[in-house]
């Protein structure tokens, strides 16, 4: 579970209590004690306990604001939402300033999550091209041994080759053309490229293009 929506249920649970069991900051600590291992979710902090009961106190800090502001417009359980019926225009307007600082707080919270789940996908994938090694360019000098997935070819021909089943370059040199050309969306041009690329003459009368001189 992301932060953002670990966040919104921790926050749900806390408004479910009692009001007189969810005032002070002592209150919200002990909350957080309770539920820090209910939703799993990915934190900078170590301490899962600490996250939860920051956004515990910041919530208490916002609502005990809205709420001051509210004086002498009438009292507010803090359940309330801006659309129930029967609320005065001064209640409405005081909701809808709570409910737009949450909506804040739950975006700076999406952008922070998205941010680094970003960044997590781009270390994953760095390791995987690490784990497994160099990507190298089409040529005659590679060794049979050599994964096709570390070779640069096209997106489409790698997949191609992949989908038959070949898995080095000496799987693809060892194959006839005729076989080559019976594999889907793989016609004369790209038998034509491979052959030349790694080095291979054509055995079923397709030729390696010939480059014409600069």
């Amino acid at each position: 579970m992301n932060q953002v929506n670990a966040r919104h249920e921790i926050i749900r649970e806390w408004r479910s209590l009692p009001k007189e069991l969810r005032q002070t900051d002592e209150q919200a600590a002990a909350f957080a004690m309770q539920i820090k291992d209910k939703y799993k979710f990915s934190s900078d902090s170590a301490d899962r306990y600490q996250t939860v009961k920051d956004w515990l106190l910041r919530y208490l800090s916002i609502t005990r604001g809205l709420e001051r502001n509210a004086e002498g417009e009438g009292k507010m359980s803090g359940d309330e939402k801006s659309t129930d019926p029967g609320l005065s225009a001064a209640e409405r307007k005081t909701l809808r300033s709570r409910e737009a600082e949450e909506a804040v707080a739950e975006h700076e919270s999406a952008q922070k999550a998205f941010h680094e789940n970003r960044e997590r996908l781009r270390e994953e994938r760095l390791r995987r091209e690490t784990a497994a090694g160099p990507i190298l360019y089409p040529a005659p000098e590679l060794p049979d041994d050599t994964p096709v997935e570390n070779v640069r070819f096209a997106t489409r021909i790698r997949k191609t080759l992949h989908a038959a089943g070949m898995k080095t370059i000496g799987d693809v040199r060892e194959v006839s053309d005729a076989a080559l050309l019976s594999l889907p969306d793989f016609g004369s041009g790209s038998l034509s490229y491979l052959r030349e690329a790694l080095g291979l003459p054509s055995t079923d009368g397709v030729r390696p293009k010939i480059k014409k001189p600069t």
